[in-house]
């Protein structure tokens, strides 16, 4: 579900180019997602609070790496680049992820894990390249994707930095209190961008864009995400990332009408293959294979 909706926002961040900027539309994100929370996380958040008074300096850290960093650099990013390019970057998530874990000492891949990674990596590059090599070797650089390259290696090291939490802090609280730290990071530079130009109109096309990001791959995509590292290990849950251009390919085709080609259903088969892999032979979270 994580994977769906942050796939639905990347085709939604595209449609908001021209609409509304990256940094607006990634700061009423999180302000939407922040009132909607409050009624059901503050008692949580109250409760907590200790917890992250103590530990104020991590909290901040991970509220930049994940609401403030990650979201708007995407958001900036697509204004730049295309899909296509934000799909070969996001296919490096896992990668970025088994990386920080192994430096982290937090787990390991088994051989499994390594094979399913290879197995999706070939399964990505064939539904994005449309089973075209060409494509791949016409993608040019350019800073939309290197503003992409720095919001998933700031989300590989959340993933990380967000396992050792303790598992009793309530996880509706600690969603509240992320999004709050990451509205404030996000605050001076939306501050900055309005009075660089005007700012959008709220009209029935961008009230849907705002209120689709505000609830799905805001409140429900992260609280997913941090239920999900915290019962699977990080290098687990970053696997899935490989389902984001597949769910991006079908909502194409079931809202756009595009139609699917037979490269297409090979490469989502190299990917649920590697989900596979990765899911039946796996080591615990916390335990490093010898």
């Amino acid at each position: 579900m994580t994977t769906l909706f942050w796939a639905g926002n990347a085709v939604v961040g595209k449609v908001a180019v021209g609409l509304i900027s990256g940094i607006e539309i990634s700061f009423w994100r999180w302000v939407i997602a922040l009132l909607l929370l409050t009624p059901f996380a503050y008692k949580a958040v109250i409760h907590d609070l200790a917890y992250y008074r103590d530990h104020w300096v991590k909290m901040l850290l991970l509220g930049f790496l994940s609401v403030s960093v990650y979201n708007t650099f995407q958001y900036l990013a697509l204004q730049w680049t295309s899909v296509i390019n934000v799909g070969v970057v996001t296919a490096t998530m896992p990668l970025m992820v088994f990386m920080l874990t192994w430096i982290a000492g937090q787990e390991r891949a088994s051989r499994f894990q390594q094979l399913g990674l290879f197995v999706a990596l070939c399964g990505v590059l064939l539904v994005i390249t449309r089973g075209s090599p060409s494509v791949l070797l016409g993608l040019k650089l350019n800073p939309g994707d290197l503003l992409m390259l720095l919001a998933v290696f700031s989300f590989a090291l959340y993933s990380v930095l967000i396992k050792p939490l303790p598992s009793s802090l309530d996880k509706l609280g600690l969603l509240w209190m992320l999004v709050f730290l990451g509205v404030l990071g996000i605050l001076p530079f939306y501050l900055w961008d309005i009075t660089r130009h005007h700012t959008f109109t709220l009209d029935m096309h961008t009230g849907l864009i705002l209120l689709y990001v505000g609830i799905f791959p805001s409140i429900l995509s992260y609280f997913f995400w941090n239920k999900a590292v915290t019962l699977g290990g990080a290098n687990l849950a970053g696997m899935f990332c490989n389902l984001i251009p597949v769910y991006a390919l079908l909502l194409a085709v079931v809202l756009l009408g595009e139609s699917l080609s037979s490269y297409q259903l090979f490469g989502m088969l190299g990917i649920f293959a590697e989900i596979f892999l990765a899911t039946s032979f796996r080591t615990r979270p916390g335990k490093r294979k010898t």
